[in-house]
Parts: C-alpha cells; sequence; structure tokens
C-alpha cells in the first residue's frame, strides 16, 4: 500500500509489516535488502522469514531471538500479515496479534513534513520487549550523533569495536561507520529521545525520535559486508538504529531478568498492560553534527555548534 502526502511518499507491506520505502523531498531515506523479492528467497526455509522480506523499517515484539516462546525472529510483527482496520491515502491504521497480546500501529505522513509518524498501541497481558528496526544506507560512511548515558557493546559476528565492553557516554571513536568489514552491534542507553546519522554521501541527516521513557535504549546495528553467505552476499553500507526496550543484543529471556542493560537504571521489557508508544523518523538536508533536539508545538529545532536548523513537525505526536 502507498501513503502519500506533499514531499513524502512511503510504501507499507501488510504482508509482513514491514514498511520497504520511505522518500522524502525525492531522496530515499531506507534501506530494503536487493532480495525481497526474488522467487527463490521467499521460499528458502533456511532463511527467517523477516530476513526474506526484510524492508525499510517494521516493528519487534519481542526484539530479537525469542527463547521465551520459541518463536519467529523480531517476533510475528515482523513476520506475518496486518490486517487494516482503516486507510486514507496518507495514513493508515492495521492491527494483528503477537506472542503477548495484540498490537495495533498507526502510520501517518503530513503535508510538508519531511517526517515518517508511527504510533504503536500495545496491550500486552505478560512482560515483553519491543523495537522500532529501522535500516538506512550508507553508501560513502557516515557519522552518528547521540548523548546517552553509557554505549554498550556486545558479542558480534564479526566486530569492529571492542566486544562486551562499557563506555561512558558515546565516544568519538565509536561514532564513524567502520570501513573496515564488519557485523558490529552498539546499544546506547538512557540518553534523550534523538538519534542522529549524517550521511557523506547522500548529503543529508537522519533522525530518529522517541520518548527515552519508553524506550530507553538505542542499538546500532551495522552491517558491512561481513556476510559473505547468501542472500548478504557481501552487502555493505546498511545501518539499522533501532530505538527499543530490549536487553541489547541478549536474548528475550535475558530481557526478563537482571541484564547489563538494567545494570543502567532502565528497564529491558514492557509490562503487561497498555503502552501507546509513539515514534518518528525525520529527514533535514545536509549533514549535521546535531547537538540537541528540542520538539515545538509546529516545529523540530535541531542544534548544532554552528547553527539552529528548524523543519515542521507536529508536536502533538509525542503527548
Amino acid at each position: 500500500m502507498i501513503l502519500s502526502a506533499q514531499g513524502v511518499r512511503a510504501e507499507w507491506d501488510g504482508g509482513c509489516g514491514h514498511l520497504p520505502s520511505l522518500v522524502i523531498d525525492g531522496a530515499p531515506v531506507l534501506w530494503s535488502a536487493p532480495w525481497r523479492d526474488d522467487p527463490a528467497i521467499a521460499v528458502d526455509p533456511d532463511i527467517p522469514p523477516v530476513e526474506r522480506s526484510l524492508g525499510g523499517t517494521f516493528t519487534c515484539t519481542p526484539f530479537g531471538h525469542d527463547d521465551v516462546n520459541n518463536g519467529p525472529l523480531h517476533g510475528l510483527s515482523a513476520n506475518a500479515p496486518w490486517r487494516i482496520i482503516r486507510a486514507v491515502p496518507s495514513a493508515l491504521t492495521a492491527t494483528r496479534h503477537v506472542a503477548h497480546g495484540q498490537i495495533t500501529a498507526r502510520i501517518a505522513l503530513r503535508d510538508c513534513h519531511p517526517v515518517l509518524y508511527q504510533t504503536h498501541m500495545l496491550d500486552l497481558t505478560a512482560p515483553c520487549t519491543f523495537a522500532h528496526h529501522p535500516m538506512f544506507h550508507l553508501a560513502d560512511g557516515g557519522r552518528l550523533s547521540a548523548t546517552p548515558q553509557a554505549t554498550l557493546t556486545f558479542a558480534a559476528e564479526a566486530p569492529f569495536h571492542p566486544q562486551n565492553s562499557r563506555f561512558d557516554g558515546f565516544p568519538d571513536s565509536l561514532r564513524d561507520y567502520p570501513d573496515a568489514p564488519c557485523e558490529d552491534f552498539l546499544s546506547l542507553v538512557d540518553g534523550p529521545g534523538w538519534t542522529a546519522l549524517a550521511r557523506h554521501a547522500e548529503n543529508d541527516t537522519i533522525l530518529t525520535l522517541r520518548r527515552a521513557d519508553q524506550l530507553p535504549a538505542t542499538n546500532i546495528w551495522i552491517s558491512n559486508g561481513a556476510r559473505a553467505q547468501p542472500p548478504w552476499s557481501g552487502v555493505r553500507g546498511v545501518i539499522g538504529i533501532e530505538d527499543a526496550i530490549c536487553a541489547g543484543a541478549e536474548r528475550f529471556a535475558a530481557a526478563l531478568n537482571a541484564n547489563r542493560v538494567t545494570e543502567e537504571g532502565v528497564a529491558t521489557a514492557l509490562l503487561p498492560g497498555r503502552h501507546v508508544i509513539a515514534h518518528a523518523i525525520a529527514r533535514i538536508p545536509g549533514c549535521h553534527d546535531i547537538r540537541s533536539v528540542t520538539p515545538g508545538p509546529d516545529s523540530l529545532t535541531m542544534r548544532t555548534a554552528a547553527e539552529t536548523i528548524t523543519i515542521p513537525f507536529d508536536g502533538t505526536h509525542f503527548q
């Protein structure tokens, strides 16, 4: 299904809950796997369903490996069909059952807003992890901006950064996208509700926006040519900026107990009950080292060391 508003266009795939395409002011924002329309990949039982359809952004309920229910990687919300409840040209509402309850998504665009607005309502019968999983392509590297309390690294398939380490804040040594082939994973814990990615070749800056009290961690997944096996076959320049409540790269069961992320003083699972979780992805022309982000009633203000940048934004989205 195609959603559109003036200056912004998105595609939503109800067969798996992925949003494989987002174009803002003519520029592609999200990365989708080049194999997602390959018929041979679509029926390959050795490839997880979420990976066969890997596209753009999706939600994970729960995040990562589900060793509590033996469910699919990233949960049914990323692997199975959704039911559309309501749709208009610029917005849709859809729902589906997940392992521990029900999830309802509202995805919306607004004229002249360079933003994808998403709100997910979860009605949970048991504790559950949750994450947004947007993926972006870097043709020639990029640099992250964020101000977390701590950065955690985990054991990875082909690490570039030190494994199983903790850093105060977000050191400069971790901010640049690696040049070398790697498959790596970081968690930025307990920071304000934004992360920025300046993409060099694309000459833009992507912002992910959340409520930090709901999603207290941002997982940075780096996939840069180290996966030689099909279907990846050496794909380079992919980064996920995954705003989450989870135990970093640890599995679902670990998030229900004490873990490295809870040691930082934040929760790693949503409690039973209703949760209304707002999220947004915005694009700004030019590469910027963002220092702060402030939502207003009808705009979003970003400050760098040298300038103030303002874009249209619906300030009620996070209320």
